[in-house]
């Protein structure tokens, strides 16, 4: 039989284990939260990088149209 010092400090120990189990289940999610809001952000910045190079290969496009024209 297990004197009562004993089943005090195993029962602490394992409620101390299973604390730091649920911060490392806790860190996890936050972890992969943080990736898959980074990747989304990437994808926002990427659709807003297109969006922009898109913008200004019509506004060369048209500037040097005008430009033409003028000299026409």
């Amino acid at each position: 039989m297990i004197p009562d010092r004993e089943r005090y400090e195993l029962k602490k120990r394992l409620e101390k284990v299973e604390k730091q189990n649920q911060y490392r289940l806790a860190a996890g999610i936050l972890e992969f939260v943080g990736v898959v809001g980074g990747i989304a952000v990437c994808f926002v910045l990427l659709a807003l990088l297109f969006s922009l190079l898109s913008w200004l290969r019509q506004d060369v496009g048209s500037a040097l149209t005008i430009f033409q024209s003028q000299f026409q």
